[in-house]
């Protein structure tokens, strides 16, 4: 069958008014919406949208159709529907409502060329899951109708994204503004009692690079565990130029490490073209000091010099640097970088935690 071919222009106008007229309804297919897009299975949260979406938008459209190739009447690209219009859209307007993925039509539940009860899936959840995706985007027979629904759907959005944003704010009822900079400092020895599964040091180190380096330079911290994923990536926490060249990295350690670490960290350095870095470890962690100290000495010697340094030194230094900033400021900036690794909500906890008793 012929692909229909949705005008993106006229989807993005659409998902805006829809947007801006959000209105959620109540019977059963709105409480299914409510049920999909709050669960657990990202993927079908973006094919419902997108189904309803693109229905929305050119009354002809199959919402169960997942690819062009699909041999339904009313078949049409929804990968790139929910590319360059939805994805987009949630970014702006309603961030993290749906999951934040860039390519959700990447995964394997989108890959089949239609929704179908066939199609193979987990069973329990995701497949209820499935199931009331499937009875939504059946019973879209009008362009109308899945307008209704689209809005219902935003209501459901926006709710999520707030409640998402609202894990990134402090509480300051009751709170006495804390301005001087050993008021930063004594926080973060208390917030260093707790590694936070390795999410806490990065985060302190990365919010005080930023605030120390000039605002054309980017601190780039990439999620606990996960560093070394992109070829374009060095250390814990690298530094780029406004050229968006890595000039210096960062590599952070919140448990016992031994000299061959240190190497490591080292040689990816070097072989980046990296002559001064840093090794930064924990305030509870345990080395020696001997081995490691003689082993950063021989690489300086040869013009890669890494500095190896405790988070609390390393705290003492870069805030005698920075300009005058208050501790609320400081815990909002650390909640913004712990945002920008996806840090643990347990670890968001406990940076708040630690704020309310300082």
């Amino acid at each position: 069958m012929a692909e229909v071919k949705i005008d993106k222009s006229k989807a993005r106008n659409i998902l805006l008014t829809a947007y801006w007229n959000r209105l959620e309804t109540k019977d059963s297919l709105g409480m299914k919406i409510r049920e999909v897009i709050t669960g657990s299975h990202k993927t079908y949260k973006y094919i419902l949208v997108t189904g309803l979406l693109a229905k929305a938008t050119d009354s002809s459209v199959d919402p169960l159709s997942l690819q062009a190739q699909d041999s339904s009447a009313g078949a049409f690209d929804a990968r790139s529907i929910a590319h360059m219009v939805l994805v987009p859209f949630e970014r702006e307007y309603v961030p993290n409502s749906l999951g934040n993925s860039n390519e959700p039509y990447l995964n394997k539940p989108a890959r089949f060329q239609r929704l179908s009860l066939t199609n193979a899936v987990r069973k329990g959840n995701d497949r209820m899951i499935l199931e009331k995706t499937i009875a939504i985007l059946s019973a879209m027979k009008t362009s109308f109708q899945a307008l209704k629904y689209l809005k219902s759907a935003l209501v459901v959005m926006e709710e999520l994204s707030k409640e998402f944003n609202k894990k990134y704010e402090i509480d300051e009822t009751g709170i006495r503004p804390e301005k001087t900079l050993q008021s930063i400092l004594d926080y973060i020895f208390l917030l260093t009692d707790n590694p936070c599964e390795g999410e806490i040091c990065p985060i302190i180190i990365s919010t005080l690079e930023s605030l120390y380096l000039p605002k054309t330079f980017t601190v780039k911290a990439h999620k606990v565990n996960e560093s070394g994923s992109s070829s374009k990536e060095v250390g814990d926490i690298d530094i780029l130029n406004p050229q968006g060249r890595v000039v210096t990295s960062i590599e952070v350690k919140d448990k016992d490490f031994y000299k061959e670490d240190v190497e490591h960290a080292i040689r990816k350095f070097r072989d980046a073209g990296l002559k001064r870095t840093m090794f930064v470890y924990g305030k509870n962690v345990s080395y020696d000091h001997t081995s490691v100290y003689q082993l950063a000495a021989r690489y300086g010697r040869l013009d890669c010099y890494c500095c190896v340094i405790s988070v609390l030194d390393y705290a003492r230094l870069r805030l005698c640097s920075i300009g005058n900033i208050d501790l609320s400021s400081f815990v909002h900036r650390l909640l913004l970088m712990a945002k920008s690794i996806n840090a643990k909500d347990s670890t968001l906890e406990w940076i708040k935690q630690i704020y309310s008793i300082v």
